[in-house]
């Protein structure tokens, strides 16, 4: 690893440590104990769709849902970052976060048992991403990353993940393509960049700012034809688990089984549960558990190489 890499990396973990300091403070103090029923909920999600208008109708839906259902009005409360969604959680500001793996690794490594799952979609316990390229590469389908690898080798690209902290967009990506060539992107591509978002990954590789990137299925699947085949698919990954809907403790096992029932019982029966699952590309929200997710947070503790 060089000593970019390796000071990148410690920046990040010590920038964790301190949020994860102050969380643990916060948590630790007796407005952190079970509360009576509150007034209102705050639900938060990181926003890896890069139209916040879109997050902010869409959430909506989810929040009103979600409070008819267990009578206390529910609010969505968008932020700028992953890392902001997780802090928000953590300190009590938001009550309930949509998180990918890696967000909500970050959680429980802030929160301990103070986080709870409450639930994921049906296709977050074998989730994939794509890696995509703009045909002007001349790539198509690639049998492997080494491939991937080999045919980038010279030619002067440039490829670009979403968010850093995001689990289909970065890291899961970069895993994959470091366990299957030894190197990480940056030794086989000009630069690596982080876009933020999975729709402006796919945009930035269509209109050729960059010649190659990574993002979740979901986001590809949901672009128009056009940008599809602006920047189209070359590899598949293998499959992972990813989302999960994830509340705090603190509201008390009756609330949280209201909650959980609320949302594993959304169908597509209604305008507003066709509305969610259609936005959140789901059949259903199914069962899970906080166990599914501590491969994660035991990857983040080995000091994985997330890039410089």
């Amino acid at each position: 690893m060089s000593l970019l890499k390796s000071a990148a990396r410690r920046g990040f973990l010590m920038s964790f440590a301190v949020l994860a300091a102050t969380a643990s403070f916060i948590l630790a103090t007796p407005h952190a104990q079970a509360q009576p029923r509150p007034a209102k909920l705050i639900i938060t999600a990181i926003p890896d769709d890069g139209d916040a208008d879109r997050m902010r109708e869409n959430f909506g839906a989810l929040a009103r849902h979600l409070g008819d259902a267990v009578g206390i009005p529910v609010e969505y409360m968008h932020v700028e970052n992953y890392a902001a969604s997780v802090t928000a959680l953590a300190t009590g500001r938001a009550h309930i976060a949509w998180l990918g793996a890696v967000t909500t690794a970050q959680a429980r490594m802030m929160m301990g048992e103070q986080l709870v799952v409450l639930g994921c979609r049906d296709i977050d316990k074998g989730f994939v991403s794509y890696f995509i390229a703009n045909p002007a590469t001349g790539l198509t389908q690639v049998d492997s990353l080494a491939e991937l690898a080999g045919s980038a080798e010279g030619k002067g690209w440039s490829f670009t993940f979403g968010s850093k902290s995001s689990t289909s967009g970065h890291m899961m990506p970069r895993k994959f393509f470091q366990d299957e060539t030894g190197a990480g992107p940056e030794s086989v591509f000009r630069t690596v960049a982080y876009s933020g978002s999975h729709d402006v990954v796919m945009q930035m590789v269509a209109d050729g700012t960059h010649q190659v990137g990574a993002l979740n299925y979901a986001s590809w699947d949901k672009a128009s034809d056009e940008l599809k085949a602006r920047a189209p698919i070359i590899y598949t990954t293998p499959p992972f688990t990813n989302y999960a809907l994830t509340a705090r403790a603190d509201l008390g096992p009756d609330l949280l089984a209201a909650l959980k029932a609320a949302l594993l019982g959304i169908d597509d029966g209604t305008e507003e549960g066709k509305r969610i699952l259609g936005y959140l590309k789901a059949g259903q929200f199914i069962d899970a558990d906080i166990a599914e997710w501590m491969g994660y947070v035991e990857l983040l503790e080995s000091g994985i190489d997330i890039g410089g």
